[in-house]
């Protein structure tokens, strides 16, 4: 029987799976599972503790290993990590909702985090901000291809004549192609690190993010191989890792392609700094009596929020929603957290101050995922304005991450209904059951998406535990649709 290990380096802990199969099966068979806290300061003792965990439980179940695998350290490791919280990327555009837009889009699908965007053109204001607190990656955008150049050229400028790249930031120009030569030039001038990729809005109505999302890839991995002693376990295991969130929009990616009868979908991977959205479904759900605005949406779409986690950004997630601050104690927790990420609730007071902590985390996460729905009147009557993705018609939920894997009935709060008024209407799923990812096995499986796809998708569904009541979130009901489901007015695979 031949077996793979996955691994996953988190910002709170760092996670390991032996998986094992033959031929003919279907699904992966989890033959050993061991997690330990990420040791922040250097990396590979974490991974090392969980690779002696993996073999000492492997030996005890006399684990039966197939002609090539004379020990343990003949078993490929693939693995991941967001051990630094993710790799920060500052957006520039030029019209918020559609070279910015397609700019975040980009960064997100990549693996990265937005941590500011811009619009426009830069101030000094703006660019004094990002010398003061310098992202990993500022990815320049704008202008379609033969249009606007003087908004590119004026940020250029800014850029050029800042410290903020010689600190540490990394330009990535992916914008009218017309400007690439004198961009390339202005910056390389000055021994400032550029990399020029596709044009990523090329029309108005069209994105192409393939080049600038692999640059971004490239630069995460050069990035975050150097931090933390993550080289040495490069150099243990043979090869680079996968930037967790990207091994798991392959993993999201390969289950709606491949299990099309799982339907409309969504994934909330909530952890200790970060609360990660993926939604897999059609954008637009009618064409009768809605006009959308925007950028199309892709049928499969990643949101990060840095500032919602359990752990790490408890304190941010504090402030992002205000009712926290209503609950008694809640506050004194957030503080105990905040000091010490690794403390985990013990009391029942205590894990419902958690449990609170993550509806905030997901719900916020979800209402900022979503699209909106707004009531206009025309010359013809009553129509709707859409921005962003219909979620409406989602009928599964699943929650990962360490949290939420462990919740068998968990309800999003009812902060999804507070930003819905007469007129404005959040496009959140209407009802669904909730799944757990009861083995927290979904970024694990990640890792494997693309070389297992089949067994990946199969082991990451048999995994699932689902809740036995729905969840309803009453919402926008029909309003906006066609009594005829036709279908999508637009359709993107771009993701």
């Amino acid at each position: 029987m031949p077996h793979v290990i996955s691994i996953d380096i988190g910002s709170t802990y760092t996670k390991g799976a032996v998986f094992g199969w033959q031929e003919g099966d279907k699904a992966f068979r989890l033959a050993a599972r061991a997690v330990v806290p990420t040791t922040v300061n250097y990396l590979p003792d974490g991974y090392r503790q969980v690779m002696a965990s993996l073999e000492e439980l492997c030996r005890r179940s006399g684990e039966p290993f197939s002609e090539t695998e004379a020990s343990f350290a003949d078993i490929p490791v693939y693995f991941s990590s967001s051990a630094k919280g993710g790799l920060n990327i500052a957006a520039l555009g030029i019209v918020p909702a559609l070279t910015l837009k397609a700019a975040k889009l980009t960064a997100l699908s990549a693996g990265g985090r937005i941590d500011r965007v811009y619009a426009y053109k830069l101030t000094r204001r703006d660019v004094a901000a990002l010398e003061a607190n310098p992202p990993d990656i500022i990815l320049l955008a704008g202008g379609t291809e033969g249009g606007n150049e003087v908004y590119v050229r004026h940020n250029g400028k800014m850029l050029s004549k800042s410290s903020v790249l010689a600190q540490r930031s990394v330009l990535v120009y992916a914008g009218n192609s017309v400007m690439a030569e004198e961009i390339e030039e202005m910056f390389a001038a000055k021994g400032f690190e550029v990399h020029i990729a596709d044009n990523i809005m090329p029309e108005v109505d069209r994105t192409d993010t393939v080049k600038a999302r692999e640059i971004i890839r490239s630069i995460f991995l050069d990035r975050i191989v150097k931090g933390r002693g993550l080289d040495t376990v490069v150099k243990e295991i043979g090869h680079n890792p996968n930037p967790t969130p990207y091994a798991v929009l392959r993993l999201v990616e390969a289950i709606y392609l491949k299990r099309p009868e799982m339907g409309e979908f969504m994934l909330i991977d909530m952890g200790g700094a970060t609360t990660d959205v993926y939604s897999c479904c059609q954008p637009v759900k009618s064409i009768e009596n809605v006009m959308f605005r925007g950028l199309p949406e892709p049928e499969v779409k990643r949101t990060v929020e840095g500032d919602l986690g359990m752990r790490v950004s408890a304190l941010s997630t504090f402030k992002a929603a205000p009712y926290l601050a209503e609950i008694p104690g809640m506050a004194e927790f957030v503080e105990k957290v905040d000091r010490d990420t690794s403390h985990i609730g013990v009391s029942e007071t205590e894990k419902s101050y958690d449990l609170a902590l993550a509806g905030a985390c997901s719900g916020e996460a979800l209402r900022r995922h979503a699209g909106k729905l707004r009531r206009v009147f025309t010359a013809v009557g009553e129509a709707f304005v859409q921005e962003g993705k219909d979620l409406r018609e989602i009928r599964t939920v699943i929650g990962s991450g360490g949290f939420l894997s462990r919740l068998h009935n968990f309800q999003i709060p009812d902060i999804l209904k507070r930003g819905n008024t007469a007129d404005n209407f959040l496009l959140v799923p209407e009802r669904f059951r909730y799944a757990r990812d009861k083995d927290y096995i979904f970024p694990l499986l990640g890792n494997l998406a693309d070389n297992y796809p089949l067994l990946a998708v199969q082991t990451a569904l048999d995994g699932l535990e689902y809740s036995e009541n729905e969840t309803v979130i009453p919402g926008v009901e029909n309003i906006g649709r066609s009594s005829s489901r036709s279908g999508a007015s637009c359709s993107c695979r771009d993701v």
